[in-house]
């Protein structure tokens, strides 16, 4: 059926049809977690090869319909998780950064702890790794993985100018790539799962003598 000239869709893939039957906030952002929550657990448990719009209905004891009302699309459902995710990541830091953060340099050092604290998760490194192989099979899931980084990126970014506001944001801009080039790929080294994962002690430590040496006026 096609949508009515009047419909749109807001950036969380929510319908925004006049026309649709409208339900109290708090049962639409219950049936929203719902649905995030069934799609990760197929993501954590089953695989990105399992997550499809009817087995996240399946999960979260919807019909698919009912669910495209909400999402009309896997990628809808995949961007909503992941800002999610970066939103709870980001307060978590920040929890981190207020109780910790006494100095500029400090507070980048927190929200380090914050990232390799996130990193101890199962759950989590699970969640990305099936992430980063679903987006190299489906561009719109890619297209939602490079805004999440993009998100993470500018965050990273303020940090770095916060420590350092001397270095001048292109500058900035291309330390705080390479920052998270640095913490993500100290995954294959941290992670929880798989059992092969390669424990070095001490990384964490030469993590932070690395930062401080990348925030340097140099």
């Amino acid at each position: 059926m096609a949508r009515s000239l009047g419909s749109t869709t807001s950036s969380d893939g929510v319908s925004r049809d006049p026309a649709v039957r409208r339900e109290p906030s708090g049962t639409a952002s219950r049936r929203r977690a719902a649905i995030l929550d069934a799609a990760t657990a197929i993501l954590v448990e089953d695989g990105y090869a399992r997550l499809s719009t009817r087995t996240i209905a399946a999960r979260a004891g919807m019909h698919p319909g009912n669910l495209q009302y909400y999402y009309r699309t896997k990628a809808d459902v995949v961007r909503a998780m992941l800002e999610r995710y970066l939103e709870a990541a980001a307060r978590s830091i920040e929890a981190r950064i207020a109780a910790d953060g006494a100095t500029l340099e400090a507070r980048l050092h927190a929200a380090i702890d914050g990232v390799l604290a996130d990193q101890e998760s199962a759950e989590r490194c699970r969640f990305l790794r099936e992430l980063w192989a679903l987006a190299g099979h489906d561009p719109a899931i890619d297209a939602a993985m490079r805004g999440f980084y993009g998100g993470f990126w500018r965050r990273v970014v303020a940090l770095v100018l916060d420590a350092n506001p001397r270095l001048g944001r292109p500058r900035a801009e291309r330390r705080a790539a390479l920052l998270i080039a640095l913490l993500e790929g100290l995954l294959l080294f941290r992670s929880p799962r798989p059992p092969g994962a390669l424990p070095i002690p001490g990384i964490e430590r030469e993590l932070h003598a690395l930062v401080e040496r990348l925030v340097a006026d140099e």
